[in-house]
């Protein structure tokens, strides 16, 4: 079984690409931005998070607003790293631990770790390769507009996660996303049959 981490910036289609990858091939995926989504219910993690943030942050039956949260954080640099130091720990660990039950227990083809911060995580080395998904910057910002995030919030977001030249050096195989679905499914497509597939066949010899 392979493993993988697969990455991305912040609207740069890398959860439709992993879908589509879902198709081709038998897949044991791990979300680990849903899974950071799962932590704000934990009460350790809610109650250290509305002291750092504040209770603006909640709605109306005290739990934490994500939008609230966000358009927080991403606008003030040092909360967001605050927040990160506060939430990545658990989410990394929980990453690490994943990956070990997979290699023990999976018979999927792969095992993939879906995560936005994976070069930041430092847990490259976790995987047999790590993919990331590119759009252009261009292209990622009118995708949030159409989210409805204001161009100000959009950009916060954008300039929040390590540059995308940077995740394209480190990662093992890149997918450009800049054009229709149809395109994005035979690059895809391309991945598995011509890098991934020989990596896994590699590994089991």
């Amino acid at each position: 079984m392979l493993t993988l981490g697969w990455t991305g910036g912040v609207a740069s289609g890398k959860t439709t690409a992993l879908e589509l990858l879902g198709k081709i091939a038998r897949l044991d995926v791990f979300e680990a931005d849903r899974l950071g989504h799962k932590l704000l219910r934990e009460p350790w993690i809610r109650d250290a998070v509305v002291e750092l943030c504040g209770r603006d942050i909640l709605d109306g039956g005290g739990e934490i607003e994500r939008g609230r949260l966000g358009r927080m954080v991403f606008a003030d640099r040092e909360l967001l790293v605050r927040y990160n130091n506060l939430i990545h720990p658990p989410l990394i660990e929980s990453v690490r631990a994943a990956v070990e039950e997979a290699r023990n227990r999976s018979d999927a083809e792969a095992f993939v770790v879906d995560a936005a911060l994976i070069f930041e995580w430092g847990i490259g080395r976790l995987f047999d390769a790590v993919v990331a998904v590119r759009a252009a910057q261009g292209l990622a910002l009118r995708r949030l507009l159409r989210e409805g995030l204001t161009e100000i919030e959009a950009r916060q977001r954008l300039n929040s996660q390590l540059r995308e030249e940077v995740k394209v050096q480190r990662a093992d195989f890149v997918i450009i996303n800049d054009n229709d679905l149809e395109a994005l499914e035979r690059r895809v497509w391309f991945l598995w049959e011509h890098q991934l597939a020989p990596l896994k066949r590699a590994r089991a010899t």
